[in-house]
């Protein structure tokens, strides 16, 4: 046999079925890591996706070469445990696909997960930048309408304070006016005594008139009734 037909030559079984236990090991390891590191954080990994992706199509390959194997002639008759030993390769080829998918997907809904937080985070904080921005705007707002107030409140007082004031003033004055013409009068001989008579005559008046305007009345009041 040349060179070239022993590198051509098939694998045997037992280098197909070593093979296949290696590639399942490292498939194994492969899950594991990618189910704690994606359950824990979520982050992108991406590259021991791709990794474990390629050892389950090797071990694919390997299984579909034993399967050859066991189709072509050879010296070595094909036995009941071979064949149930490719029937567990195929089952655990099966299981791995399946776990790998899982796990995949729980990659990608704790990844989505985490971009939801962080978006709802972000809209957070700017809800926040602009509700403290609005806050300080009102209370900006408010401060200036109390000093508003304030400003017009004291104007209000101070015209109230020198309106008292002036009535103060005024007061005085009409005080002085009344104890100056009362000393006036003090000193002017028989003023009061005019000042009564003149008050007599005008209550004198008050009751002619008085008297006047009632007889009229009542002369109306008769010549309306026997009218």
């Amino acid at each position: 046999m040349t060179s070239d037909e022993q590198q051509q030559a098939p694998p045997s079984w037992d280098q197909l079925r070593k093979e296949a236990r290696q590639l399942e090991s490292e498939i194994e390891v492969k899950l594991s890591t990618l189910a704690k590191i994606g359950q824990s954080t979520g982050l992108d990994n991406t590259g021991q996706e791709v990794e474990t992706d390629e050892l389950l199509k090797k071990l694919q390959n390997v299984i579909t070469e034993m399967g050859d194997f066991l189709d072509r002639p050879s010296i070595i008759p094909t036995s009941t445990s071979m064949i149930h030993l490719l029937g567990r390769h195929k089952d655990i080829l099966y299981d791995y696909t399946k776990e790998f998918r899982r796990v995949k997907a729980n990659i990608k809904a704790a990844r989505d997960k985490a971009n939801l937080m962080s978006q709802v985070q972000d809209e957070i904080r700017t809800f926040n930048t602009a509700s403290n921005r609005d806050n300080a705007d009102y209370y900006l707002t408010e401060r200036n309408r109390i000093e508003g107030s304030h400003r017009l409140t004291d104007m209000i007082l101070e015209q109230a304070y020198a309106t008292r004031d002036d009535i103060f003033r005024q007061g005085r004055v009409m005080r002085n006016v009344n104890q100056r013409v009362g000393n006036i009068v003090s000193h002017i001989p028989g003023i009061n005594n005019i000042i009564s008579r003149i008050n007599t005559r005008r209550k004198r008046d008050t009751l002619i008139m008085a008297g006047v305007i009632s007889t009229c009345s009542i002369l109306i009041i008769l010549y309306w009734l026997h009218t």
